[in-house]
């Protein structure tokens, strides 16, 4: 058993050091050394140096596989200082060393020997099989929902595809997003400075959300969204009708995770707090060694510390398969499956459905997988992989046995006051075709043939740059085609005037309705009408004008010439 984390946890509390602290004496962010605590991390050897000189200790007795270690006295006097009296060791490490070696030379030669052959033997094993370089903050990077697939790419991009209901893969902006979570119709996103944004969500929990700081990790159920910050507090907004929320006794967390209608906090001695209605909860008191968590409707999903996975049914059935895989890095489950990610980047995946196995056993160097009621999701830092239900298009189905069909051609677009129109020329063997544009409402349309398809521009900005895609649906022996894409620039049409016929109309009015529009009155030049045209004894009436039964926009409007003719003026009759 390791006994390190243990004895950083006793040592800190001794000398009422914060976590914070710690972090920053070390050179790393908080969440760091929380790992250290809860022990799924391991510590540097100059990290050790770091915390030997300030807790007054030689490395012999923070190394040694015992909860023993020596704690000094502390001296807080009339301040908040923490003064530590000045130890210094008996002897060096090299010096205890060398000291063993000269009392126990021939079981030091053995060692020695030992030494040399576990060498030999890691170099030799190191060149035929080595894990995959997998990290804990890959598995970070990606989050499913029913209807869409959100991760983020090697330059802390943020990506989603699949349905877009809520404008939930609506600007997706981050510089440095270091996790993703989906919800049912919005995504979160933890960016490095320890700030939560969203894309999706309702207003009043938004606007709560950005007000978050110093947050270290997040999780996100149905409709509720879970965040602890570096001072080991636990966040929450959303639904609470099932008591998601309902957290308060939760202390000194290091991680969260949240089930559809549920939370579970996890502090750094490695208990857990929950609350909410998720299947197996009655089975997490038992645990003090948990590395992640995955829950479906139906299935809950137990990864430990020591790389296996629990599992836990409403209906006791049994995932004995799941139950004996090992080294498993990052799990994930649905309604009716298992699956594991393992440290050599192949995911393992226990389903009743053979066609399924295949494909899955085809994948190779995933970071992280995920999964949704009907699909599983795996993810090698470039590429998505899906198999499962694929209703939403939240991810390509990469089929070698079938023809990929051609990208449609002579794609166009027109903007008019309300819509952007897209339309273009079909393929032969396409069963309809997927568009798709960035502006919020409206994001994908499926349309069975060829036709012009409208999307509507209220959520869209002028001048901002947006991109159609179109991908050829395929079925039989077709599969899809590879998007067409087309970027574009989006300017809002002008507001246009129709003028109907301004005759009998108030030579006051008329002028003043060109005036309210900006119009110039000097550009605004008005004609005696002929001797039949006289005015009757309403007053100065326009006979006609240059604008009569057309439209205009605003800028041609406030550019030109406008001429109107109104009824001659005779003083004798109007008396």
């Amino acid at each position: 058993m390791n006994s390190l984390p243990n004895k950083l946890l006793k040592l800190r509390k001794h000398y009422n050091y914060s976590q914070q602290y710690l972090a920053e004496v070390l050179g790393i962010d908080t969440l760091e050394y929380m790992n250290f605590e809860n022990g799924s991390s391991m510590i540097s050897y100059s990290q050790m140096k770091k915390l030997c000189a300030l807790y007054h200790l030689d490395l012999v007795e923070l190394f040694a596989n015992s909860e023993d270690v020596t704690l000094y006295e502390v001296n807080k006097g009339n301040t908040d200082e923490i003064n530590i009296e000045y130890f210094t060791a008996e002897k060096t490490l090299l010096e205890k060393i060398k000291d063993f070696y000269l009392d126990n030379k021939i079981a030091s030669t053995i060692i020695g020997l030992l030494v040399v052959t576990i060498i030999v033997l890691s170099v030799i094993l190191g060149n035929t099989s080595k894990p995959y370089t997998l990290v804990r903050d890959n598995i970070n990077r990606l989050s499913v929902s029913e209807s869409t697939v959100i991760y983020i790419d090697d330059y802390s991009g943020v990506n989603g595809s699949g349905s877009n209901t809520n404008g939930e893969l609506s600007n997706l902006i981050s510089s440095g997003a270091i996790k993703v979570q989906e919800g049912e119709g919005f995504s979160i996103i933890l960016d490095e400075n320890g700030t939560v944004s969203s894309a999706g969500l309702i207003s009043k929990y938004s606007e709560e959300l950005s007000e978050w700081r110093n947050i270290v990790d997040i999780a996100a159920g149905r409709a509720h969204v879970l965040g602890v910050d570096s001072n080991g507090r636990v966040h929450c907004v959303g639904d609470n009708s099932n008591g998601a929320c309902e957290i308060a006794d939760a202390r000194n967390a290091v991680k969260v995770f949240a089930t559809s209608d549920g939370s579970i906090v996890l502090d750094n001695n490695g208990s857990l707090t929950y609350s909410g209605s998720f299947i197996g909860s009655g089975s997490l008191k038992n645990y003090t060694d948990i590395l992640d968590i995955a829950s479906s409707s139906s299935i809950l999903a137990v990864l430990t510390k020591d790389q296996h996975v629990d599992v836990f049914t409403r209906d006791s059935g049994n995932y004995l398969v799941a139950e004996s895989w090992s080294d498993i890095v990052d799990v994930a489950c649905g309604d009716s499956f298992v699956a594991g990610l393992d440290s050599f980047g192949k995911v393992h995946i226990e389903i009743d459905n053979d066609t399924i196995i295949s494909q899955v056993e085809e994948w190779s160097n995933i970071i992280a997988i995920d999964a949704a009621s009907d699909y599983l999701i795996g993810f090698d830092g470039k590429k998505i992989y899906g198999v499962g239900n694929n209703r939403y298009g939240q991810f390509k189905t990469e089929e070698l046995n079938k023809q990929r069909l051609e990208m449609v051609s002579d794609v166009e677009y027109n903007i008019d006051d309300h819509y952007v129109n897209v339309q273009f020329k079909g393929v032969s063997n396409a069963s309809g075709y997927l568009v798709s544009i960035d502006v919020g409402i409206g994001i994908s349309r499926r349309i069975d043939k060829e036709e012009v398809v409208r999307f509507e521009t209220d959520n869209m900005t002028d001048g901002k740059s947006y991109t159609i895609s179109i991908v050829s649906i395929g079925e039989g022996d077709y599969t899809d085609s590879d998007p067409f894409m087309l970027n574009f620039v989006y300017s809002k049409p002008e507001e246009q005037y129709s003028f109907y016929q301004s005759e009998n109309m108030s030579e006051e009015v008329f002028i003043g309705y060109l005036k309210s529009l900006g119009v110039d009155e000097s550009r605004i030049h008005g004609i005696e009408g002929s001797e039949e045209q006289l005015c009757d004894s309403d007053g100065v009436k326009i006979v006609s004008s240059n604008l009569d039964g057309k439209t205009f926009r605003r800028s041609e409007l406030l550019n030109m010439e406008i001429e109107y003719t109104y009824c001659r003026i005779v003083e004798d009759e109007k008396e």
